[in-house]
Formats: structure tokens, C-alpha cells, sequence
């Protein structure tokens, strides 16, 4: 388990899930998850940062702030519009910033995860290619005669 699954008391938490090792190496500026513990049921919020309505507050919206959420065609086809409306008067996009900030965030963790299950793999390569020419991999090395007409090749004797 990483770092953030025990408590400052020093205690394990209960029911939290060891989280991947990366989450634990990400400097605080870049901060995936929410992380804070609470105390009543000994555990640490593992939400999105950017989502957790628990422990983050939106900023307060100046009167004259656009909304500038970028306008789509079809769904998916950027037209390089952006909406032009006041952010308050704008209940079309609302809080669409957090919204591709989370999306961008999963994107991050769905990456981070792959690169560690890639190191994971790499890992298991090198292990491999260090322990291919070994001794105990000859040791252990089975041979199994497929065809019953010829001789076994383990009692061979050399003459």
C-alpha cells in the first residue's frame, strides 16, 4: 500500500485499496487526487481533485467573465467558435472547465497506468533475458520424447 493509506496516527486505514505507485511519486502541483484524510472514518478521499465538491471550492465568477466554452458541430467537430455569454448567465456549459479538466486528468491516469504496466512488462523481459543462459534454467529444462520409435537422448551413453 502507498503512502497515503495510512494514517497520521500511524495507523493502516480499513478498506482502502493500495493505490499504484505512481499516484504516490506525483509532485503535489500536479495532484491527481483529493487526498484528505478524514478522521471520522480514518480514511483519505481518492475522488478527482478537480471533482471532489467535498474539499474544493469553484472559484467566485467575476460579473465580467465569458464563458468561452469552445462550440461543437456534430459532437465531435471544433467549428473555433466560443460561446460568447456571460459565465453566469451561460447554464448551457455550466462548469464545463472542470468538466474537460477531469477528462484530461483520467486521460493522464489511463496514461500513467499504462506506462507502469509497460515498466511492469519490461521488467519481466529483463528478468527473462538475465535468466535465460542460467544454470537453474538447465537444470530444470525437461525434455519429452515425441516420437516412441527413437531412443531416449538422456540415456545415451557417449562412447
Amino acid at each position: 500500500t502507498c503512502r497515503s493509506s495510512v494514517s497520521p496516527a500511524g495507523n493502516p486505514s480499513v478498506g482502502i485499496l493500495p493505490c499504484a505507485t505512481w499516484s504516490a511519486a506525483l509532485p503535489r502541483a500536479t495532484r491527481l487526487f483529493c487526498d484528505v484524510y478524514d478522521p471520522q472514518s480514518k480514511r483519505y478521499c481518492k475522488r478527482l481533485q478537480v471533482l471532489c465538491p467535498e474539499h474544493s471550492r469553484d472559484p467566485k465568477v467575476p460579473d465580467d467573465e465569458v464563458c468561452g466554452c469552445p462550440l461543437v458541430h456534430n459532437v465531435f467537430e471544433l467549428t473555433g467558435n466560443f460561446c460568447a455569454l456571460p459565465k453566469i448567465l451561460c447554464n448551457r456549459h455550466y462548469c464545463w472547465e472542470k468538466l474537460r479538466r477531469a477528462e484530461v486528468d483520467l486521460e493522464r491516469i489511463r496514461a500513467l497506468h499504462k506506462l507502469e504496466e509497460l515498466e511492469e512488462q519490461e521488467n519481466k523481459v529483463r528478468t527473462a533475458m538475465t535468466n535465460r543462459a542460467g544454470l537453474l534454467a538447465l537444470m530444470l529444462h525437461q525434455t519429452i520424447q515425441h516420437d516412441p520409435l527413437t531412443s531416449d537422448l538422456r540415456s545415451r551413453v557417449d562412447s
